[in-house]
């Protein structure tokens, strides 16, 4: 096997995209498609590599802009992993390259326990910081407390004119029936108790369905109603189904700088 056909030699036009966009302001609007764009000619093959590749050329340029702008090194390092955890679990396509495009060009930044995205926006369109759950192991309330509290000051010092004062959390996490089921004292109702839910689901039509199935159960949708569960909250996703129902993806706010709920 070639290093082009594992991913790990970048394709120079891709590489140089993403390269321009590392540490610029604002969203990286347009990014992805530029990269399709940069490897249409491509077999699917081909393709996946050379994005791959790209992507995994420039992280060094982005972790090293990350710690020259505020962040630690260990945060720079934990937030350019983000790429290879997430294909290593879902696949490019399953990952989808805009979220990898934020990662690789350093919108999405590791602090401590959680991830926060740099450009995001409540529905009015205010900006706001967005905040994100890894897959690193357990949600624990203290970890997750040392993250907000740090948080503000990391993303102030990467966007200095910044005047966010709202996280914005938008997952299946905050399906209350998610907490429901796991119980208040649970690590994942604590994580949902901090912010206050928006009004209605963001997907009145279930698609936080194919949320559930990928980070509760590793899969796509019809594997995951099929799959034998293991744990509460897998047979507590199958009860609802079998009855009819359907996971949502819940959008909430939470003020930067408030302590979170005891």
């Amino acid at each position: 096997m070639s290093p082009a056909d594992d991913g790990r030699e970048a394709s120079p036009a891709p590489a140089a995209l993403l390269t321009a966009a590392v540490g610029s302001p604002g969203e990286p609007a347009g990014l992805a498609p530029a990269l399709e764009d940069a490897v249409a000619h491509l077999g699917p093959t081909r393709r996946e590599a050379a994005l791959l590749g790209a992507l995994r050329a420039v992280l060094p340029v982005t972790e090293q802009w990350l710690v020259t702008h505020g962040c630690s090194p260990e945060d720079a390092a934990a937030s350019v992993a983000d790429v290879d955890r997430k294909v290593g679990r879902y696949g490019l396509d399953g990952t989808g390259l805009d979220w990898l495009v934020q990662v690789a060009t350093g919108r999405v930044v590791a602090v401590g326990r959680l991830q926060f995205e740099r450009t995001a926006r409540l529905p009015d369109g205010t900006p706001a910081w967005g905040v994100h759950v890894p897959e690193t192991g357990p949600l624990d309330p203290d970890a997750c407390d040392r993250s907000f509290a740090a948080a503000p000051t990391v993303l102030r010092r990467l966007d200095p004119a910044s005047t966010v004062d709202t996280f914005v959390c938008s997952s299946w996490l905050l399906d209350p029936e998610v907490a429901a089921v796991l119980g208040p004292s649970s690590n994942t109702a604590r994580f949902a108790a901090r912010f206050a839910l928006l009004p209605g689901p963001t997907d009145p039509h279930g698609a936080g369905d194919v949320s559930v199935a990928k980070f509760v159960f590793g899969t796509d949708l019809a594997s995951a109603r099929r799959a034998v569960p293991s744990g509460r909250l897998q047979r507590a996703v199958q009860e609802r189904w079998a009855a009819g129902g359907y996971w949502s993806e819940r959008a909430g706010t939470a003020p930067v700088g408030v302590p979170s709920p005891a």
